[in-house]
């Protein structure tokens, strides 16, 4: 046993030195013009959905991630959360209707009703935030100081 926790111990502190040695001997070489920025585009074979090179170049990378993929990423995972909470409240009725008198089964199944229509509630104010912050405009907006406002009203 103890030869096997050496061998286990010895291979990862290999794998970790390697890992942390490997990325310093194989960075890439430095252009002569460092400070040029060209964008990377995310390849995608044609038998997947997505963004094609074209929409990528006109839009950016980076904007068709933030105001496309990641709210629908997000509200995807909210519906499933809301129906997860949907079919907690249906076992939580069934449950309680199932408990014949009893008052422990019953107590039960009505905890996990409550607990189920909180987390629809949650699921749905989560929806609205995530559909707000991402409606919102907030670029280019002009931001007078107070102090200008007040002058301008003074004149």
């Amino acid at each position: 046993m103890k030869k096997f926790i050496k061998k286990i111990l010895i291979l990862a502190f290999v794998s970790i030195s390697l890992s942390t040695v490997m990325p310093v001997l194989y960075t890439a070489p430095q252009t002569a013009n460092a400070t040029e920025f060209s964008p990377t585009y995310i390849p995608r074979p044609d038998n997947l959905p997505g963004p094609e090179t074209t929409e990528q170049t006109t839009i950016g990378t980076r904007q068709l991630l933030t105001e496309r993929i990641l709210p629908r990423f997000a509200i995807g995972l909210i519906g499933m959360t809301g129906g997860f909470a949907l079919l907690m409240i249906v076992i939580g009725g069934v449950r309680y209707l199932t408990a014949y008198g009893n008052d422990e089964a019953a107590g039960k199944g009505k905890t996990q009703i409550i607990y189920g229509i909180v987390g629809m509630i949650v699921a749905l104010l989560a929806y609205t935030i995530v559909t707000v912050i991402t409606n919102l405009n907030i670029e280019n907006q002009d931001v007078v100081p107070i102090e200008t406002q007040a002058a301008k009203t003074n004149q």
